[in-house]
């Protein structure tokens, strides 16, 4: 840029002025090296990513129960940070026909997780005692069934929710197994 008029007394200066408070030794590049990040931060920081890469920052688990010709898989992560978002896949496979196909979640489970998407869609949902049931079909002999559900964890919770998946048949359990899901903050 070329020669600037000093406002107050007219002559050329060929300094820029700068806001009030900031001076040419602001200014001026330092001779000297200028840490912009402590060495702390970056063992912190590289601690985490091998954490990460090792998996124990995350991890998945199946949970497996069978019981009078049924058996139930459940996949989920085991250990899971705030914030993230999760895909829990209830599988399902039975030598007996299933008049009336009843997954209960117990609420102690799904507390402080919101449920983002469920397929297929049940039925019919409901809430007794303690347990989140949602009502399908009919289930042929031999049929697997999948039923897939996306959630997010809150971010308050602390160190994480336990509770039982259970099948039913109408009214009359089947199968059920038990969840831990550890929150890391």
């Amino acid at each position: 840029m070329g020669d600037e008029t000093d406002a107050n007394d007219g002559r050329h200066s060929s300094a820029r002025r700068h806001p009030d408070g900031i001076g040419q030794p602001h200014v001026r590049p330092r001779r000297t090296w200028r840490r912009h990040a402590s060495p702390l931060s970056l063992a912190a920081f590289g601690a985490v990513v091998v954490l990460a890469m090792l998996g124990t920052l995350g991890h998945e688990r199946d949970w497996h129960a069978s019981a009078s010709g049924v058996e139930l898989d459940v996949h989920a992560p085991e250990v899971i940070r705030n914030g993230e978002f999760l895909e829990m896949r209830i599988g399902l496979r039975s030598d007996q026909a299933i008049g009336e196909l009843v997954i209960g979640i117990e609420e102690a489970l799904w507390r402080d997780l919101t449920v983002n998407t469920m397929i297929p869609a049940a039925s019919e949902e409901s809430g007794t005692d303690g347990e989140m049931r949602f009502t399908f079909s009919e289930l042929p002999a031999g049929t697997p069934f999948l039923f897939k559900v996306d959630l997010q964890v809150n971010p308050d919770i602390l160190l994480g929710n336990e509770g039982t998946i259970t099948v039913y048949d109408g009214e009359s359990e089947l199968v059920a197994t038990s969840i831990s899901i550890v929150v890391l903050p």
